[in-house]
């Protein structure tokens, strides 16, 4: 908010016990001279190098903040000068995902090297973005918390499926290598059920997509009208893996497989 008038406020210093996502409540201290210092205290999200930079959240805005000399560790707190012309109040700042508004991170193109596990990646994307396991906007919270668990199990057992049709029970293998008709109709019936799985999955991808487009307010480029289903369907592990990089900040938090988000339970969410 923009100060009405020369009034600046304090820095104030919180407890452990309220952690890092703790946004200290700015107290007014008198005037002084729009020239006086004004700081802002910060917490690292992560042990990180000198000159690093990364993006802070303060009262709801976002500012650009550069780890000083020496680097910081992971939890440490430090200051940096505020501009006194500055929006900003000065307080407690928390980690915020830099996500970039009116483009993608990353073109769809950069991670077309994901191949396996696309429904866990996406589950992820979707836990994230506080989406339900059928990627409707607006569940409960008890459905968006199951959207992850749904899409891991969805994906590890039609991957178990669809690799153990090459090892069909001897039971249904007649003399001289003949296939009995239950062979043909147990692999029909569970390619029928992988077609639906994978109809599903891109259903998944094309509305993810849609609504992180919506939400960052990221035209169409190509196919207009039916982008989303393009990328979803000619290339699912590109695109998820696009909606990965693009809600979350890998370069400052290492990817965790199995984890809700995909990412360390410290890193900050983007909704």
């Amino acid at each position: 908010m923009r100060l009405a008038s020369s009034q600046k406020y304090t820095p104030l210093s919180i407890s452990d016990s309220q952690g890092e996502g703790f946004i200290a409540t700015a107290t007014p201290v008198g005037t002084v001279s729009a020239v006086a210092n004004s700081f802002l205290e910060v917490v690292a999200p992560a042990t990180l190098p000198e000159g690093y930079i990364f993006e802070a959240e303060v009262d709801g805005k976002t500012i650009t903040v550069t780890v000083p000399k020496g680097g910081v560790e992971e939890g440490e707190k430090f200051s940096i000068p505020l501009d006194p012309e500055s929006d900003a109040y000065l307080g407690t700042s928390v980690p915020h995902s830099s996500i970039p508004v009116g483009h993608w991170k990353v073109s769809v193109h950069n991670y077309c090297d994901l191949l396996s596990f696309v429904k866990v990646l996406l589950g992820q994307v979707m836990h994230r973005l506080k989406l339900t396991w059928l990627a409707n906007e607006g569940g409960s919270a008890a459905q968006t918390e199951s959207t992850f668990r749904i899409l891991f199990w969805i994906g590890i057992v039609s991957w178990i499926v669809s690799n153990s049709l090459p090892y069909a029970p001897s039971s249904f293998i007649e003399e001289k290598d003949q296939a009995t008709d239950a062979f043909y109709m147990g692999h029909f019936i569970v390619n029928i059920a992988l077609l639906v799985v994978a109809a599903f999955r891109i259903s998944l991808i094309c509305k993810t997509r849609e609504h992180i487009r919506n939400k960052y307010k990221i035209p169409s480029q190509q196919c207009h009208g039916c982008e989303d289903l393009c990328c979803a369907f000619w290339c699912s592990c590109c695109t998820v893996a696009q909606m990965a990089r693009h809600t979350g900040d890998y370069a400052t938090y290492q990817g965790m497989c199995c984890s809700e988000t995909g990412l360390p339970p410290h890193a900050p969410s983007i909704v």
